[in-house]
């Protein structure tokens, strides 16, 4: 008996033979070679330590002790003023205020690193310090937990026979646990997603874990899977790296840091530049310090995954799911699905579901520009008990309090970072859609769109905010009209009303013929919002009809989004789906397999 005929559909036939037509645009990078990725990298970590090693630290004026550390670590390592680096690391064991994970993490990564180069006397201070930091608490994050639980790890391998740590347990025992959760962590992660995901201001911690693990972990398990999560967590930004900007929804992201794009963009920022090129790194910035172990690391990416970030000669679109949420007062916590549309000129970026704790960056567009600050988004600046209380367990009553102690932004009406739970987000391609329902109790009625002094040009029609900026145009439609508030570098709109709907698209300059008939389509185009049902209904300029419901369905030209089925990464150049624990990064004809269940890294050519 033969087998079904398996019948192809003609669309797929069609884009088969374009694919094969000669002088089709294949896959490009400004990165030819291995050997030029390699080179460029190591010359970004050369650069970095010489201009990192030339910085000082002083009493009293520097506020940031964990500067002085990897300044001093830097120093020593480099034999660049080693004896000024060493004062530094004598200086920060002296120091009585306590250690939390960023100073024991440092700290073991500098015995190993500096072996000889230390003083015996100042490794033991070192060893004894560590051994009283390590107890019950383990932070409230991630970040925090992988630099205990990393440095733990290394500690026990490094002294195993020395005293019980401060928790009561043997060092052995320490470091096995820690390589337990270690683990969990990789599994859990490469199973549905990673919880503080794509984080400007955390992110380059996991890499400095990690590589420390790949470097120094004795156990070859350890270590394999250490370096292929270094591959993947340099991979997933990769794909979302436009010009030196990391593009998209972030889980983490400092109110200071949000509203700039070339400058001050945060701690992790730098670590894209270093490992990717394509942008100026910056010496001279808040919390540059961290990379100067990273330069000392100099952990190796794929070539591949450096032609990942370099190469925008098509436009993409990205689909991730990252981990549910968790805390205190989640009973079930939905993940975060995550969608980032990418072209050479721009991308726009949107996540839905649950919030993260706190720093929720939602939704922006972004453009490539010369200029600091160029995206534009609209946020809810949600405050709340309630809300706090879902991820912290401090009583309801004090927890503003605590929190306003802590991030005295968050009392801000005006701010520019935190999720609301008010808001809902759906996005297809170039066009995203974000609606807003605010009870009357809510302590923030208002909701604020962000547009920058860098628009060269902004016009209104029809309900439209028409904005030219550098190579893109953007239209953005409100539901009911705001009013214009001007700051020093951008004009904030305030809208008053608390059922509103957003909708943002934005197109290339070149796929327009000018900006007045990119003007003039976009206001024949009327956006429908139902105010009772919350739906929003969009034809976008490309042809697609966008019907979303807050908290309901969300169909593109009929078909709904089926968030069950979910990958978690599906684009050009990453892709993996849930439970198989097999994640394949891609450029043009090449690609490596990631398997996590085998600790396995396969290269097909």
């Amino acid at each position: 008996m033969k087998p079904p005929r398996r019948i192809v559909p003609a669309v797929y036939l069609l884009l088969t033979a374009l694919l094969l037509l000669p002088g089709r645009a294949r896959a490009q990078s400004n990165i030819p070679t291995d050997a030029a990725y390699r080179a460029g990298f190591h010359e970004r970590c050369a650069r970095t330590r010489e201009a990192m090693a030339r910085q000082t630290w002083t009493a009293g004026v520097d506020k940031d002790t964990r500067r002085r550390i990897y300044l001093g670590v830097l120093k020593v390592a480099t034999g660049s003023d080693a004896a000024t680096g060493l004062k530094y690391l004598e200086d920060s064991v002296a120091d009585p205020a306590s250690w939390s994970s960023f100073e024991v993490y440092s700290f073991m990564d500098a015995v190993l690193r500096l072996g000889a180069k230390l003083p015996p006397a100042l490794v033991e201070k070192i060893h004894v310090r560590l051994t009283a930091s390590f107890t019950h608490d383990f932070g409230f994050t991630d970040n925090h937990m992988l630099q205990y639980r990393t440095a733990r790890y290394l500690f026990g391998q490094t002294w195993p026979d020395g005293p019980a740590l401060a928790d009561g347990s043997t060092p052995v025992q320490s470091q096995r646990d820690a390589a337990a959760w270690i683990a969990r962590w990789i599994e859990s992660t490469i199973d549905h997603g990673m919880y503080e995901y794509d984080s400007p201001n955390y992110h380059h911690l996991y890499l400095l874990c990690f590589a420390s693990l790949h470097e120094f972990a004795r156990d070859e398990l350890v270590r394999k899977k250490a370096g292929m999560m270094m591959q993947l967590l340099l991979a997933d930004w990769a794909e979302c790296y436009l010009d030196g900007n990391w593009v998209g929804a972030h889980s983490r992201e400092k109110y200071n840091q949000v509203l700039h794009t070339r400058e001050h963009t945060g701690a992790a920022t730098q670590f894209g530049r270093l490992y990717f090129g394509g942008a100026p790194l910056r010496f001279d910035l808040a919390e540059n310090y961290y990379i100067t172990l990273a330069a000392l690391q100099e952990f190796e990416c794929l070539p591949l995954i450096g032609r990942i970030a370099s190469d925008r000669t098509q436009s993409y679109v990205l689909r991730e799911l990252k981990a549910p949420r968790r805390g205190p007062g989640i009973v079930y916590g939905e993940p975060t699905w995550k969608y980032t549309y990418v072209t050479p000129e721009f991308a726009v970026g949107s996540s839905w579901g649950d919030l993260t704790d706190i720093e929720n960056h939602r939704w922006d567009l972004t453009w490539v520009s010369p200029q600091d600050g160029a995206t534009c988004f609209f946020i809810n600046p949600s405050y709340s008990a309630r809300q706090l209380s879902r991820y912290f367990t401090t009583p309801p009553a004090l927890i503003v309090a605590d929190i306003v102690h802590q991030r005295p932004y968050y009392a801000d009406p005006d701010k520019w970072i935190e999720g609301s739970p008010f808001e809902d987000v759906f996005q297809h391609e170039n066009a995203v859609i974000a609606l807003y329902d605010i009870p009357a109790d809510a302590e923030r009625q208002h909701i604020n769109g962000f547009f920058p002094h860098v628009i060269a040009e902004r016009r209104e029609a029809s309900g439209w905010i028409l904005c030219r900026a550098d190579d893109i145009f953007f239209a953005v439609w409100t539901s009911v009209p705001g009013a214009w508030h001007p700051e020093s570098d951008h004009d904030r709109l305030t809208i008053l009303h608390p059922k509103t709907a957003v909708i943002l698209e934005a197109v290339a300059a070149k796929d327009e013929k000018n900006f007045a008939a990119f003007c003039a389509r976009m206001a024949q185009n009327h956006p429908i919002f139902d105010e009772r049902t919350l739906t929003a209904t969009y034809t976008t300029g490309r042809g697609h009809k966008i019907q979303f419901t807050q908290r309901g369905p969300r169909l593109v030209d009929g078909v709904a989004a089926n968030l069950d089925d979910w990958p978690l990464f599906e684009g050009p150049f990453i892709n993996s789906r849930r439970h198989t624990g097999v994640v394949t990064l891609s450029h043009g004809s090449e690609h490596v397999t990631l398997d996590f269940n085998t600790a396995t890294v396969t290269t097909t050519p």
